[in-house]
């Protein structure tokens, strides 16, 4: 069952219309505000898949350059009995150095927030 918000919907009913030769090409390029080549290539992918055309191909599939969760496991590991104390730039050299393991600095960022790791920056006073 696939699960779709208005503008789905209206596209998959315009495009079937289209199939069933009730609507021109131009008219449905017109109110999806699409280019008539896109309305071919749903129309396409239409007659050979159905209604699924509209679902992205890359939906349900992981990044390429997703870091990979036992890396991410390590790293977190490491942060809370090893580098505890360091800051994260700090902590990225460290991780170089150290450990062999390239991590960017937001990165670790991130992965030190999901384990509540990250300290605040320090708030100075203003000065009277």
């Amino acid at each position: 069952m696939i699960i779709m918000d208005s503008k789905t919907q209206l596209t998959v009913d315009v495009i079937a219309k289209v199939a069933q030769g009730k609507m021109s090409i131009i008219n449905a390029a017109k109110l999806l505000n699409k280019s008539r080549r896109t309305i071919e290539r749903y129309l396409q992918r239409y007659h050979e898949i159905g209604i699924q055309f509209v679902i992205h191909r890359n939906t349900g599939r992981s990044p390429a350059n997703k870091t990979p969760d036992n890396l991410k496991k390590q790293v977190q590991s490491l942060i809370k009995d090893k580098y505890y104390d360091v800051n994260l730039q700090h902590l990225a050299e460290l991780l170089a150095t150290n450990e062999n393991l390239q991590v960017k600095r937001e990165t670790l960022r991130r992965w030190a927030h999901d384990i509540h790791h990250v300290k605040r920056a320090k708030r100075r006073r203003s000065q009277v």
